[in-house]
């Protein structure tokens, strides 16, 4: 309650407290926090997990640094079996390397004032001092006196040149130092929370014959595919105006900062993650992209429609001119509003981008491009949202709405619960037509649920069923599955501690998945009830494992492998003991244990 209360206003309602979730952009307040479990739980977006779990992303940290600040600011006593683990981490090594970060930008804002050729540069580019500072943009000169300017500044600091290299700065030379930055206007780059955590280089004269830009190396506290450029500054102004705009590139950011359109972020260099739009989604509800009006602006919009379908983002695209972006628009006085106006649905632009000439196409791709699109639409939860694509599809393609439908239909993927042996690695997909999206408790049919919750809500079930509970490994999906036998392990060592040890090792989806079980339990399940449930489960799924364990012997027996057979025959002996006492009501806490 402390912990989270620092960040957001909770109010009691019922046994649980509720506020505006921290993580998206919410008006009415689903952030539930459960004081008894110690555990909170998103209904909006889906996040979940304990203290330690929430200070990690309010932080964007890792679990361990997160678990080190909670120690540090509550003065908290770490418990004997993590003391190992946690003395170990070492989260001043982040520290450090954004104080560096950060110095080495300063280093180079001084710099861009001492090079008119620089300035001027940039004024001609449309950028003025107040953006230059607004952004801290830099300049690194090049030759072996600016290499020793920058380590006699960060001597006044206590940072060496070993520190520089570690952080990919500088590099070592056969005989000299040297940095990949040298005679680059430099844009440095932070997170969400305004940590200084690498550079963007780019080069401004015309005879330079390098990549145009140049990025820092990635590393712990540097990931592209999760960082977007400015957002640490347009973030309240997306959560005032309830929408953002993406561009590709830090110079249109900058312009479109500058001509009013604070709310401007830009990918770097990548193309759009799914956790891009996870981070965008905590502050709007939409976003609308200005990508360059070109083949690869348009191939990014494509990649973003095949992410877009996992979040409840409402996400335009404003088509640019062709030859042109962002930047360039706003230079030449191209009016911005009127392109916004022409925003279009995501969905509908990659229809009609992929549409193109496409009666004019071969059979061959005429088939690649329905089914891409067909595959783009059948991923969609909304029934109604897919059939009107489907009747657009079928206007730009030309082809009958039945007929697509039809297609649609015939390849929906359905969940299927897979047999499977415990701890297998998970189901890749066979096909772009199977979901991959993350499955959450609510795809669970409601007897699963039910075991799985009392599973999660009563520790002491667990130990004194443990034997009955191992069957289900033969009938729960795969992701359930795995969850259940990593708590299995967790309770047998360290029952006192086992939710708390769980949601450290888990993924943040799973950690998510926990949470909603333990916040959604509907009424406590008794001993009684939890042996009905075992035996109607064991019921359900008998003959399926059965078939499951009969194929399983017949290519051991190809194999000829012996000991392997002997294990699926001792599994089935146990499996079908299990299954009578189940069925008779024989089970007692005695045999179980």
């Amino acid at each position: 309650m402390d912990v989270i209360g620092e960040h957001i206003t909770l109010k009691r309602s019922g046994n649980y407290y509720k506020g505006c979730c921290p993580f998206h952009h919410e008006k009415t307040a689903s952030f539930t926090v459960s004081p008894d479990k110690e555990i909170f739980y998103c209904f909006g977006c889906h996040s979940g997990g304990d203290a330690i779990s929430f200070t990690a992303r309010i932080e964007n940290c890792t679990q361990i640094e997160a678990a080190k600040m909670l120690v540090e600011r509550y003065q908290l006593t770490v418990p004997e079996d993590d003391a190992q683990t946690f003395n170990s981490a070492k989260p001043d090594e982040k520290r450090k390397y954004y104080t560096i970060c950060q110095l080495f930008a300063q280093w180079c804002q001084t710099n861009l004032q001492n090079y008119p050729a620089v300035r001027r540069y940039l004024f001609n580019r449309g950028i003025d001092n107040q953006c230059v500072s607004y952004f801290n943009l830099g300049y690194f000169p090049s030759g072996p006196g600016a290499i020793r300017s920058l380590l006699t500044f960060m001597a006044q600091h206590q940072i060496l040149a070993e520190d520089l290299i570690q952080a990919n700065i500088v590099s070592q030379g056969k005989a000299v130092l040297y940095s990949p930055f040298e005679e680059r206007i430099m844009f440095p780059i932070k997170d969400h929370m305004g940590h200084f955590c690498g550079f963007g280089g780019r080069v401004y004269l015309k005879d330079d014959t390098r990549a145009k830009y140049y990025n820092s190396r990635e590393n712990a506290y540097f990931a592209k595919g999760s960082l977007l450029y400015g957002l640490d500054l347009a973030k309240e102004s997306m959560q005032k105006e309830g929408l953002v705009f993406l561009v590709e590139g830090y110079t249109d950011c900058i312009a479109m900062a500058q001509h009013g359109y604070k709310n401007t972020v830009a990918v770097l260099g990548t193309a759009c993650t799914p956790e891009h739009l996870k981070q965008l989604a905590r502050y709007v509800d939409h976003i609308a992209v200005l990508y360059d009006g070109d083949q690869a602006g348009q191939q990014a919009v494509l990649r973003m429609t095949e992410l877009c379908w996992q979040t409840e983002l409402d996400i335009k695209i404003i088509p640019l001119p062709q030859g042109e972006d962002p930047a360039s628009c706003l230079t030449k006085k191209i009016d911005m509003q009127n392109l916004i106006q022409k925003a279009q649905d995501i969905f509908m632009f990659s229809i009609g981008t992929l549409g193109t000439n496409f009666t004019q196409l071969p059979l061959n791709q005429k088939l690649q491009i329905a089914r891409k699109i067909l595959l783009i639409i059948a991923r969609l939860p909304q029934s109604l949202k897919k059939d009107m694509l489907l009747q657009h599809a079928a206007q730009t393609l030309k082809m009958p709405y039945q007929a697509l439908k039809d297609e649609i239909n015939r390849t929906q993927p359905h969940e299927q619960h897979q047999l499977h042996q415990p701890a297998q690695p998970a189901h890749k997909p066979s096909s772009e037509a199977e979901v991959i999206a993350p499955v959450t408790i609510t795809e669970l049919p409601k007897l699963e649920k039910k075991i799985f919750s009392a599973i999660l809500n009563n520790i002491a079930y667990v130990t004194q069923y443990r034997e009955h509970i191992t069957t289900l490994l033969y009938c729960l999906p795969k992701p359930y599955c795995t969850l259940l036998q990593t708590w299995l392990n967790i309770v047998k060592v360290n029952p006192e501690r086992a939710l708390h040890v769980l949601l450290e090792q888990i993924t943040e989806e799973e950690r998510a998945l926990v949470s909603s079980v333990l916040m959604t339990q509907e009424e406590p399940i008794t001993a009684e009830d939890f042996q009905h449930i075992l035996a109607q489960l064991h019921k359900k799924y008998w003959k399926l494992v059965v078939n499951d364990i009969k194929i399983k012997l017949e290519s051991a027996k190809k194999e000829n492998n012996s000991e392997q057979m002997q294990q699926l025959l001792a599994d089935f002996s146990a499996l079908k003991q299990s299954f009578l006492q189940l069925e008779q009501g024989t089970l007692t806490k005695r045999d179980a244990s």
